[in-house]
């Protein structure tokens, strides 16, 4: 049921940002792996926009990581639909919490990726308005880490999002995908 819905919900989506964007224009979809498992890297300028953009673009059925705040709103049945995971950002959490404990957000991306699937994730952790990235956090790396740890061969996709006229209807937007990084293949040339 989840996947008939997840289709019919990006076919819609597909379909409003064409009327939203002027253009879209797509650089290195060839380097989307068509199968296996693929973590899908991007900046992260334009809050609810860039995983739209992503999984209209990619090719490949994608989920993704999610600010857990998110779940709380109205949105929370198309976050279902498009099969996201919930992750808590430190920042979100009540002072004083030393540490956040996504064990449970780990454990359900790195079945998305042992099922050879593929999800997304901002490792800036915040949408911005700047034109430079923000600093990035650890939790892209770790969860790619500690799957491949597990066993898991995973591939990194970096993806690069520019909008022109963001806020403005019939705007413009590059979705640059970039090569593909095979951790394992990096991980034993270190070897």
């Amino acid at each position: 049921m989840q996947r008939l819905v997840y289709s019919l919900l990006v076919a819609f989506l597909r379909l409003v940002t064409r009327v939203f964007f002027r253009t879209i224009e797509v650089v290195g979809r060839d380097h989307v792996p068509a199968e296996g498992p693929v973590i899908f890297v991007g900046n992260h300028p334009s809050s609810l926009v860039d995983p739209v953009v992503i999984t209209t673009t990619c090719g490949r059925r994608v989920r993704f990581a999610a600010r857990d705040g998110l779940f709380a709103t109205p949105v929370r049945p198309i976050l279902w639909a498009l099969g996201s995971v919930p992750i808590k950002r430190r920042q979100d959490q009540a002072e004083g919490t030393a540490k956040v404990d996504n064990a449970e957000a780990f454990s359900a991306l790195h079945a998305v990726l042992a099922k050879a699937e593929a999800f997304g994730i901002f490792p800036e952790g915040v949408s911005y308005t700047e034109p430079e990235l923000q600093p990035l956090k650890t939790g892209a790396a770790r969860i790619a880490l500690s799957a491949l740890a597990e066993g898991i061969p995973v591939t990194v996709v970096p993806v690069g999002l520019h909008y022109r006229r963001k806020q403005h209807f019939r705007g413009r937007v590059l979705v640059q995908f970039g090569r593909p990084i095979r951790l394992d293949a990096a991980r034993a040339a270190l070897a």
